[in-house]
């Protein structure tokens, strides 16, 4: 609702203030609305019938509806004031106000109209906002067709060059080949003269060429096909009002239509009757309401190159609304006029008032309103000249049928009947026809008074006899209401409930009827099996339906001795409730759970033992321990808190306690199977690359070493590089873990000797000679510009103890502008990145590179800004150099962080 007040305020002009004050605007938009005398709700439901949701539309579309939204308003307001006034709107001068001046009807000759004159806003039918016609290519009902294979051209297709056709011979003779129009305009098969077919429709040309084969093929002539396997490429220009206006290059298949589908259909300015299509001089006009009543039309209006397609400014566009098939704006030609304008609105709804047919116009500044008699025009084969911007109003029958009176209730024929068949009483009880349970003493009669007010008549329908007085003479909207005797009459029934077979929720009882006890519970079905024998009857005061009173009753001895006392009379309102043992019977279970395949709950039973638990749970699991099964029960003792005890018991192979013990189980006791200490079956491990026996291998031991299982399979082969194995644990997918293979077999109680778990993969592979460095954001590319342009790296050999600095200064051409020099790290085979260390943030230590490692250099973000000149001359080397000793410890690489930093 607060959109509905926002969206009029936009329609009154406050959009650019409608962010800053809401709420005044708000309370704005709700006093205008109030002021009209209108309902919020009343008014977004109106809108909401005009096809408009408020909540949906964009400020744009709620500016470009503004005058169909405030015609909704004014609408409501007028009717508002009609129903508080009703003779006032009948009679506009009554109420003192000005008439304006209506204007002169346009006619042609003997045209029924008479001019009305205005007493306000005239407002537009509903009619949507674009022009008829336009819907076609918003709604993408026409397609742009790409190949032929979209499309089949038609016999008049013209065709031109470029067209591929395909001619096929089947029969005694055989031919099958595929030719294209050359720029000359002809095809020429082998050993045939040449064949023209430039201009001609492919219905022509197919008769040509079956005329022309047929000199050099025998055929029948239903043994020769041609087809157009590729339509040519043509270049269509739109101008005009079209959403899209340029050169479009389109498939020769499409028509006209097709390609206006390309440029995206006419503006909403746009003509759809009088489209252009120039050829050179010659000029020929599209009508888009013909093709809608015969689309066979577009056929016509194929296209060559260089065509050129222009969308004029529409001329003569009329609404029409109300009480026709198809509300639309349309555009209509010089020639076109009332009548046209009805058959392109799909004519009149089968309710429409032909006597008043309005027409609203502008005139000298002024909006008048023209009242047209179609019934009268049509007798007179005449029409109504319509103007541009003319809106045509097409009134619905304004009145129900009122001339009947109706008859409802306890009759066979319940309806409406004319009062000129029936116009007393007697006449209607006649043909609504009373049933045998109908009420003849009492009936009502509603009348409906000429000022609306109703009048209420008893009537004794036994006294309505033909020419008595009480054969009353019936008036318009009489509605006469005969009661079934069944409405005057108490409904009393009894229920039987509980332990029996098909239970009476609501069973009907007569005061007089002979019920017993007995009677109800075999009326529903008797007794169930876990019926105990005895119930109650639930007795309701009639006259106090919040009172209630018990009686116990035994049931089976009422069934036993239906003359007995037990098997009393029952009353109106009684609830028979025949009680159930198991309603008296707790139930229990034993649940078993561990190292048993199907654990779960089982119902308790003294028959019930542990073996039949453990059974009936699928048996103990190979890791079961069958020296220790036990079982948590629950001790009751009356009185006094429950106790929980812990019982052991061991079962042997047939799962029977062994010993021969006594044990019961005992309701609500947990069973719980233990697993056999350390039980587990092999764990593997994988054992990839420079191995001498690779694959897979069992774990001998809880917490065998890296080394070990690397010893077993006959250790490392001479090209095993050891400093860059990996090792991948599955285990909690804990991914790779960083490794030195070289420092675990050299020093097996090294902590890289790690424990392994099952399922880790071991890969060692062969020692690598190279160093990767990749040269996205160094000048790498302007040394190897053609062999580093897909990849952006390049693979050097390795220098040992050379760090990354000094292979970008050598290999890389040094760094390029937006390299993060503090950001360079060193990714070695093994998973482990050795990354830059900045001293002081100036002076950096590249880090090592191993063998097979790599060298990164990320881009530099634009917030690491250069060091400032004034920081380098208050710079303190010697602070530096003390930190670049505990870090380097070597003059050597002293001296390449110096220069780095120079």
């Amino acid at each position: 609702m607060r959109y509905l007040l926002l969206s009029l305020l936009v329609l009154c002009g406050s959009v650019q203030l409608l962010a800053q004050t809401a709420n005044p605007l708000e309370a704005q938009a709700r006093s205008a609305i109030q002021a009209k005398g209108l309902e919020e709700e009343a008014v977004r439901e109106r809108l909401k019938s005009r096809g408009i949701q408020i909540d949906a539309l964009t400020p744009e579309q709620l500016i470009q509806l503004q005058p169909t939204i405030e015609g909704v308003l004014n609408e409501m307001e007028a009717e508002k004031n009609a129903e508080a006034n009703p003779e006032a709107a009948e009679n506009p001068a009554a109420t003192g106000g000005e008439m304006p001046v209506s204007a002169p009807a346009q006619k042609t000759a003997d045209t029924p109209v008479k001019a009305t004159p205005a007493t306000k806003k005239i407002e537009p039918p509903k009619t949507p906002t674009e022009i008829y016609g336009h819907q076609l290519f918003r709604n993408k009902d026409l397609a742009i067709f790409q190949t032929t294979s979209d499309v089949k051209p038609p016999d008049s297709y013209v065709l031109g060059v470029g067209d591929e056709l395909t001619i096929s011979v089947f029969g005694p003779s055989q031919f099958d080949s595929k030719f294209i129009i050359n720029n000359e305009g002809y095809i020429s098969p082998s050993q045939m003269p040449k064949i023209f077919l430039k201009g001609l429709t492919f219905g022509q040309a197919k008769a040509l060429l079956r005329s022309r084969f047929s000199n050099f093929y025998r055929f029948a002539p239903e043994q020769f096909a041609v087809s157009i396997s590729t339509a040519r490429n043509i270049l269509v220009n739109v101008f005009g009002e079209a959403v899209n206006v340029g050169s479009f290059n389109v498939s020769a298949a499409n028509t006209a239509f097709n390609a206006l589908v390309a440029a995206g259909g006419p503006t909403e300015l746009g003509s759809v009757r009088n489209i252009k299509i120039i050829r050179g001089k010659e000029t020929r006009n599209l009508d888009l309401y013909a093709l809608i009543n015969n689309p066979a039309l577009q056929n016509e209006f194929y296209l060559e190159n260089n065509d050129i397609l222009h969308v004029p400014v529409a001329e003569r566009i009329v609404a029409i609304g109300g009480a026709v098939r198809r509300a639309f704006k349309y555009e209509l030609r010089s020639s076109e006029n009332l009548n046209e304008l009805l058959q392109f609105a799909g004519g009149l709804n089968a309710n429409a008032y032909k006597e008043v047919i309005q027409v609203s116009r502008y005139v000298n500044d002024q909006q008048v309103l023209i009242d047209v008699n179609l019934k009268q025009l049509l007798d007179q084969k005449g029409n109504f000249t319509l103007l541009d911007g003319d809106l045509v109003l097409v009134r619905e029958i304004p009145t129900a049928i009122e001339n009947t009176a109706s008859i409802q209730g306890a009759v066979a024929l319940p309806g409406a009947y004319a009062l000129s068949e029936t116009p007393r009483l007697s006449d209607l009880l006649k043909k609504g026809g009373l049933r045998p349970e109908s009420r003849t003493d009492l009936a009502f009669l509603l009348r409906t008074n000429p000022d609306s007010t109703r009048k209420l008549l008893q009537l004794n329908l036994d006294q309505v006899l033909p020419g008595s007085s009480e054969d009353l003479a019936l008036q318009p909207r009489d509605l006469l209401t005969v009661y079934a005797k069944a409405r005057y009459a108490d409904r009393m029934s009894i229920r039987v409930m509980g332990a029996v077979r098909d239970t009476l929720p609501e069973y009907p009882f007569d005061p007089d009827s002979s019920i017993t006890l007995a009677r109800a519970i075999l009326l529903a079905g008797g007794l169930r099996p876990d019926a105990n024998g005895f119930g109650y009857i639930l007795r309701t005061n009639p006259n106090n339906k919040k009172e209630r009173d018990y009686l116990a009753v035994n049931i089976s001895e009422a069934l036993r001795q239906p003359d007995g006392r037990q098997n009393v009379r029952l009353r109106a309102w009684d609830e028979v409730r025949a009680l159930s043992a198991l309603d008296y019977t707790d139930v229990a279970d034993v649940n078993v759970v561990g190292a048993v395949r199907n654990p779960g709950k089982y119902r308790y039973s003294p028959t019930l033992s542990l073996k039949d638990v453990l059974l009936l749970s699928g048996g103990l699991k190979l890791e079961a321990a069958q020296n220790r099964v036990d079982v948590y029960r629950v001790q009751f003792d009356n009185n006094k808190p429950t106790r929980t005890l812990a019982i052991t018991v061991e079962v042997n192979e047939q799962l029977d306690i062994n010993g021969g013990s006594a044990f019961r189980l005992q309701p609500f006791d947990e069973i719980v199977v233990r697993t056999v200490p350390d039980f587990e079956l092999q764990e593997f491990v994988e054992l990839n690359g420079e191995v001498l026996y690779p694959g897979r291998y069992a774990l001998i031991n809880d917490n065998e070493p890296l080394s070990s299982v690397i010893k077993r399979a006959g250790g490392l082969s001479p090209e095993a590089d050891a400093h860059a194995a990996t090792l991948y644990r599955t285990e909690q997918n804990k991914g790779f873990v960083v490794t030195r293979l070289d420092k675990a077999l050299r020093n097996p109680s090294s902590p890289e000797n790690h424990l392994l778990r099952g399922g880790d993969v071991i890969n060692v592979p062969k020692y690598q000679h190279l160093v990767t460095i990749k040269a996205a954001n160094t000048d790498l590319t302007q040394i190897f510009r053609t062999n580093v342009k897909n990849t952006g790296q390049i693979s050097v050999a390795y220098n040992p103890g050379k760090r990354a600095g000094w292979y970008i200064k050598h290999y890389a051409g040094g760094f390029s502008k937006d390299a993060n020099r503090s950001k360079v790290r060193v990714e070695l085979p093994n998973g482990k990145v050795n990354r830059t260390k900045n001293v002081l943030g100036v002076i950096k230590i590249w880090p090592k590179v191993g063998k097979g490692g790599t060298v990164h250099v990320p881009i530099k973000k634009k917030k690491d800004a250069p060091i400032a000149k004034k920081d380098k001359k208050e710079f303190d080397w010697d602070k530096a150099l003390t930190q670049i000793l505990a870090v380097a410890g070597t003059a050597a690489t002293i001296t390449l962080a110096i220069s780095a930093l120079k």
